[in-house]
């Protein structure tokens, strides 16, 4: 069960990263902690539309999270009890005016899908059904760092992460579905192309 303070809907998680952001820069670490780890959903919520944003430009930054969502993806598929990030990863930073741009940019997508989700398909976001999207967002993390030289790729993992990890956090395994439709359009593309 979720405390009060526990983020509930889309929006709330993007408010609660937002809100752990403080002075010039912001650590990836900063952001975990203030997102807890009472779920990971939301820790793979926030890289994921953070990608969908103008920050996917950033140099280096589809790269960080990337290795930052397949980190909490494998960890949650583990069932691990809390969440285990290196030091390096922890340590990175962004500019906290160029990820409160981010965030701010992201309320109305959040606030769109918390429109559009609702419970249902509730088999898709359990054990052992829910291992499909927590494995398509492990790999589709692994891949980023590869393709980051590839253009609009990041972001539309991203993309597709963030459908994936916001059906999966309010329980609407049609959302994970939709996601999961997706990604195999995305990777058969891909396959095409290499």
């Amino acid at each position: 069960m979720r405390s009060r303070t526990d983020p509930r809907t889309a929006s709330d998680v993007v408010k609660q990263a937002r809100n752990a952001l403080d002075g010039k820069v912001s650590s990836v670490g900063e952001v975990v902690d203030a997102l807890g780890v009472a779920s990971y959903t939301p820790l793979l919520m926030v890289p994921s539309l953070a990608l969908a944003s103008p920050l996917s430009g950033v140099p280096g930054f589809s790269s960080v999270c990337g290795l930052l969502i397949a980190a909490v993806s494998l960890q949650q598929i583990l069932e691990r009890p809390s969440l285990w990030l290196p030091r390096w990863m922890r340590r990175a930073t962004i500019s906290t005016d160029h990820a409160r741009g981010a965030m701010q940019w992201l309320t109305r997508p959040a606030r769109w899908l918390d429109k559009f989700t609702r419970r249902r398909l509730h088999g898709l976001v359990t054990p052992p059904l829910a291992r499909l999207p927590q494995g398509i967002c492990l790999i589709f993390g692994m891949m980023m760092p590869l393709l980051e030289l590839v253009p609009f790729t990041s972001s539309i993992l991203g993309g597709i992460i963030a459908v994936i990890a916001t059906g999966m956090f309010m329980g609407d395994g049609l959302l994970v579905l939709i996601g999961m439709m997706l990604a195999t359009g995305v990777t058969g593309g891909l396959v095409s192309l290499l």
